[in-house]
């Protein structure tokens, strides 16, 4: 499997903007909850990675309704559908969840965004964590040719026949070769750290000490392995550090992935990890 991304709008979406994500329209800030009624069509719905207009009505704090349209595709019950507030320096984000619909559409309850499953890893599997430069990211977003490669050599069909499976995050210059500076980048790890639990949006790691970061952009890319049943996946994915925690005389380190694991993929790692 190989998918290509403009890497230039993904670290604009991702990293320049900050992106806020609640559990309920009372956590906006009260100057934007104040004008909720007349920012309601500035609202996108974010499905299947395609972004539509939607019409929405606001039925509580926690619950919307969107109206049947043309342009919208059919849901069911039980998908999750995501709702972007947009502003220039900012987008607050809701996942919601499809919990009944009726003749004139589909009503929406905002679930918590830690809510998706994170398996434990129990074994003890290193991570190495290596730091985008500022000056490199800049590059980056100042080049549009550049692309974020993601290969992976396993499916649902092949899952069984191997036994060494990769999900690999690479840059790819306007030669389409991958980028010179990026080899560079994974030479050396900034430091090592240990998986803690991982989900299909992101990764926990933690190491040793109190570590804390000054970073405008808090890009890394992250090396690590996973054991499953007799097989072993080997992971390069590009991270974006959202929060740091400490305990126990450790520090913790809450990524999310630049770009989510495909849902099928996932589905296989998360069943092969559980067992």
């Amino acid at each position: 499997m190989k998918e290509k991304i403009s890497l230039a709008l993904k670290l604009k979406e991702r990293i320049l903007i900050k992106n806020f994500s609640l559990n309920s329209l009372k956590r906006l800030p009260p100057e934007i909850y104040k004008r909720l009624p007349q920012l309601l069509n500035n609202f996108l719905l974010l499905y299947k990675a395609q972004t539509y207009k939607p019409e929405l009505q606001i039925l509580s704090d926690s619950k919307f309704q969107v109206k049947k349209t043309g342009n919208l595709p059919s849901f069911r019950a039980g998908e999750i559908l995501i709702l972007i507030l947009p502003f220039p320096d900012k987008r607050f984000i809701f996942q919601t969840q499809i919990v009944e619909e009726n003749e004139s559409g589909y009503i929406l309850e905002i679930l918590d965004p830690r809510a998706e499953e994170r398996v434990p890893i129990k074994e003890n599997m290193p991570v190495f964590f290596y730091l985008f430069s500022n000056q490199y990211i800049q590059e980056l977003i100042q080049k549009p040719e550049y692309q974020l490669f993601r290969e992976s050599n396993f499916s649902e069909e092949n899952f069984d026949t191997l036994e060494e499976l990769h999900l690999h995050d690479l840059i790819l210059n306007e030669n389409h070769n991958i980028d010179e500076n990026f080899k560079k980048l994974i030479r050396r790890p900034l430091f090592v750290g240990n998986v803690v639990d991982i989900s299909r949006a992101g990764i926990c790691a933690s190491t040793s000490g109190h570590i804390k970061f000054d970073d405008p952009f808090n890009l890394f890319y992250l090396n690590f392995n996973l054991p499953l049943q007799n097989k072993i996946i080997k992971f390069g994915l590009f991270c974006h550090l959202r929060d740091t925690s400490y305990a126990s005389e450790k520090t913790f380190f809450h990524f999310s992935f630049l770009v989510s694991m495909r849902e099928d993929f996932w589905k296989i790692i998360k069943e092969h990890l559980k067992s």
